[in-house]
């Protein structure tokens, strides 16, 4: 009975494989990837639980909306991890991983067991990633990225991704308990993988961004050292904020009305009156 029990609570432990997944894409700067990923172990761990025996207590959710959001977050994970790798620029990035934020919801609430499920978003980030690619090997002229990446990377990650998804639909029905924990394992591992070593835009050094709690609670504006809090206050430039100048300043380059100036009032020198009736013969 208890080798019972812990082959169906299999399932539920390994789903917990995606927190350590979300600390390494935290640890290297992708902060938003690492939130996807834990989105993803929360939502699976009570899915899984709640089918297990005697932990029905644990479904604070209906069971089918635990499992939608389980297999949306399994389905946007694959998505921000493609789009990790392809190191778009913004506002591509943004706009990208957005659109499939949106389009991903609405495919899988119209089919949550399908192969398109997670096909869908594969291809699309698969096509975007190697548009993009052949733009940079062509402007370069020589491989994009390097071989290393190709070899350290994306081909075992995408292995590992294979494997899991051929596990996911192909060989579940010879041991549902044991297939669905390796097909975890093999999700995590290929978004570790597949993730690049650092994330370009969270900085470097002092000025690296870390996501704490009082980042998260906007505590905090940006990472800051002693010395910078020490040092006198700066004005910070905002979208909120707009640049003005003096009107009369000396910088000042706008276009103005031009200023009247009255003549001088002084007097000019020279032969009076009389003297020129004189010498024109005038009277």
């Amino acid at each position: 009975m208890g080798a019972f029990i812990a082959k169906m609570l299999l399932p539920t432990v390994s789903s917990v494989v995606f927190l350590p997944t979300a600390s390494v894409a935290a640890k290297r700067g992708f902060h938003m990837e690492a939130m996807v990923y834990f989105f993803t172990m929360f939502f699976t761990v009570f899915y899984h639980a709640c089918e297990g025996p005697g932990f029905s207590i644990l479904c604070f959710m209906r069971h089918d909306i635990l499992e939608y959001f389980s297999i949306y977050g399994t389905a946007l994970s694959m998505w921000v991890t493609l789009i990790a790798l392809g190191d778009f620029d913004e506002p591509q990035r943004s706009t990208v991983t957005m659109f499939g934020v949106l389009t991903i919801a609405v495919r899988i609430y119209q089919d949550r067991l399908g192969y398109g499920t997670y096909s869908g978003p594969i291809g699309s980030a698969v096509f975007i990633i190697t548009i993009k690619w052949l733009r940079q090997m062509k402007q370069l002229r020589t491989l994009y990225p390097e071989k290393k990446v190709y070899a350290q990377q994306v081909g075992p990650g995408c292995c590992f991704g294979a494997l899991g998804l051929m596990l996911r639909f192909y060989f579940e029905e010879w041991d549902y308990a044991y297939v669905h924990s390796f097909y975890h394992l093999s999700l995590a591992m290929s978004f570790v993988l597949l993730l690049p070593k650092k994330n370009r835009y969270a900085g470097t050094g002092q000025n690296a961004a870390k996501l704490s709690c009082f980042t998260l609670c906007c505590c905090t504006m940006s990472p800051s050292t002693s010395k910078e809090k020490s040092d006198k206050p700066k004005k910070k430039k905002t979208v909120w904020t707009i640049p003005t100048k003096k009107l009369f300043g000396h910088g000042c380059s706008t276009p103005t009305l031009p200023i009247y100036n009255p003549a001088p009032s002084t007097t000019v020198k020279g032969p009076s009156v009389s003297k020129l009736k004189e010498i024109n013969g005038w009277k």
